[in-house]
């Protein structure tokens, strides 16, 4: 898994280049050759949106450089009294995160006390395939990581 080290100003200053074929005059196109603004692609590979769940699991509120209201406060969450309360709390906040990717459609979750933290079980299916499948993930407190069980 990558590891988020912060962003990169190299090269900021620079026009920024497409992949549009040229015009007659040396433009951006023309009548007969439209202007391609680069591929546009739709993963939606059952791995990939998995973990880019996780990953969205994996960044706290606050912390993303430029959206500071990107991230959950389920790390938060972890530190409270183990109560139905909390228990609720968290449940909501990992719907919350799941609505936020329309390439997941989420069936159901439930979170259960375990070793180091909770373990988060999670029922889903990818957009396009809808085959139903169950994932378990531990966040860990003393490592302060959501991993796939």
């Amino acid at each position: 898994m990558a590891t988020y080290l912060g962003f990169s100003t190299q090269n900021a200053c620079q026009p920024k280049t497409t992949n549009a074929t040229s015009g007659s005059a040396g433009g951006p196109g023309g009548i007969r050759t439209g202007i391609n603004w680069g591929k546009k692609y739709s993963l939606v590979d059952n791995d990939l949106v998995i973990q880019d769940f996780i990953n969205a699991l994996n960044i706290r509120r606050g912390t993303k450089v430029g959206q500071p209201g990107y991230g959950t406060i389920l790390w938060d969450l972890l530190f409270e009294q183990n109560v139905a309360q909390v228990q609720d709390d968290i449940e909501n906040e990992v719907r919350r995160i799941a609505r936020q990717d329309p390439r997941m459609v989420f069936n159901m979750v439930r979170s259960y006390p375990y070793e180091n933290g909770i373990l988060i079980e999670i029922q889903m299916a990818v957009q396009p395939i809808n085959q139903p499948v169950v994932i378990k993930v531990n966040v860990n407190i003393q490592e302060s990581t959501a991993t796939l069980v």
